[in-house]
């Protein structure tokens, strides 16, 4: 039975207490308008149409739709189940992030109410995900966490998952490397055998012990060092995550769980099609492609990502066509099915900001919700 959610505004391990909930705004809370939430769909409708119909041009349009009337519907259902199970990972890592050391314990349902509206914000406007964690960090403030915690968790969070995925780009461009799975060109590989290290080795120097606490005590003014200061203040959290294991197992196979089904399900979707491909290169595909993910795009990266990801495709020897039809159908998977329960849940944040309000501190003036 799930638990009640409760909340204690209290600080990570290492990290800077915070202290009240600081200013905030009595104003109407508006996160996003039905106009807004509708510009922002049509938006992606019309980059969507458009990619397609540009890589099916480059491709061949009889080419793409002979392999789609081809497809495996065994291969379609797996992805479906793959891609489910990737974002309840993420729910779960999510979760549990938030609700170490006596943070917001969430129940299942109010967890995945919180992502779907975090992912809505992301898929109409935010640059680079912004949006969706502008989403969380505002609900776990009406959830009662202090400014300084809720922005901490909410950085862990990201922090944690995205080392996740460093650590497995890098296992999967070792592995490859070495001779197994596809052949893949030392550009692809390289960037992630230097780059992740780097960042791993300088994000354990950083926030270590005595250092990481001094630079993550909040500095007087500057936006830069207050951006350095809760960027560490999240690798703390992250760090905390992966010291505490079993108790804090949940964020690391979540995180595990949630990488491992999305790229499966871009793996399916090319076997539905008869793309003989390994695994392995599917993966480096991915990793490569994920990383126009992260540019400051608007519609969380529409558009890049597929045509990213169906370049990186062709470059490990999958023919175009192929290529096209499986990013498009991994992409109705990842994208296109949560959209809508995304955006009614982004439409009704504010009824989920008031539910946390009661069932945890919820004491103060409301604040107002980012506008996205």
């Amino acid at each position: 039975m799930a638990r009640r959610d409760r909340t204690t505004a209290v600080s990570q391990p290492g990290t800077p207490s915070s202290g009240g909930k600081g200013p905030e705004s009595n104003g109407a809370p508006h996160v996003a308008s039905t106009r807004t939430i509708v510009l922002g769909v049509v938006l992606v409708v019309v980059l969507a149409v458009g990619l397609v119909l540009l890589l099916g041009k480059a491709a061949g349009y009889r080419e793409v739709l002979d392999a789609l009337e081809g497809a495996d519907g065994a291969w379609l259902i797996a992805c479906l189940f793959l891609e489910a199970a990737a974002y309840a990972g993420y729910v779960v890592c999510m979760r549990a992030i938030i609700a170490q050391d006596d943070g917001v314990e969430l129940s299942g349902m109010n967890a995945t109410r919180m992502w779907l509206a975090s992912l809505g914000a992301t898929r109409i406007i935010s640059p680079a995900g912004a949006g969706g964690l502008a989403i969380i960090y505002w609900l776990l403030r009406r959830a009662g966490l202090a400014v300084r915690d809720a922005a901490a968790r909410v950085l862990g969070f990201n922090i944690l998952i995205f080392a996740l995925f460093g650590m497995w780009a890098f296992a999967t461009s070792l592995v490859i490397l070495v001779g197994f799975g596809q052949d893949a060109p030392l550009g692809m590989l390289v960037p992630w055998l230097v780059v992740v290290p780097l960042f791993a080795t300088a994000g354990i120097w950083i926030s270590q012990g005595e250092r990481g606490q001094r630079i993550a005590a909040e500095p007087v003014r500057g936006w830069l060092r207050k951006g350095l200061a809760a960027a560490v203040a999240g690798l703390i959290v992250a760090r905390h995550a992966v010291r505490t294991r079993p108790s804090n197992g949940p964020a690391i196979w979540g995180g595990v769980v949630y990488w491992a089904g999305d790229v499966l399900c871009l793996w399916a979707a090319l076997r539905a099609i008869g793309a003989e491909v390994t695994l392995h290169g599917v993966a480096l595909a991915y990793a490569t492609a994920y990383i126009a993910m992260l540019l400051p795009l608007p519609t969380g990266g529409y558009g890049a990502i597929d045509a990213a990801a169906t370049f990186t495709l062709t470059v490990l020897g999958i023919p175009l066509a192929e290529a096209v039809v499986g990013v498009i159908v991994w992409r109705f998977f990842n994208f296109w099915l949560p959209t809508i329960p995304a955006l009614i849940e982004l439409a009704r944040s504010r009824e989920l900001g008031r539910r946390l309000a009661s069932t945890g501190r919820g004491e103060g003036p409301e604040p107002a919700p980012p506008a996205t």
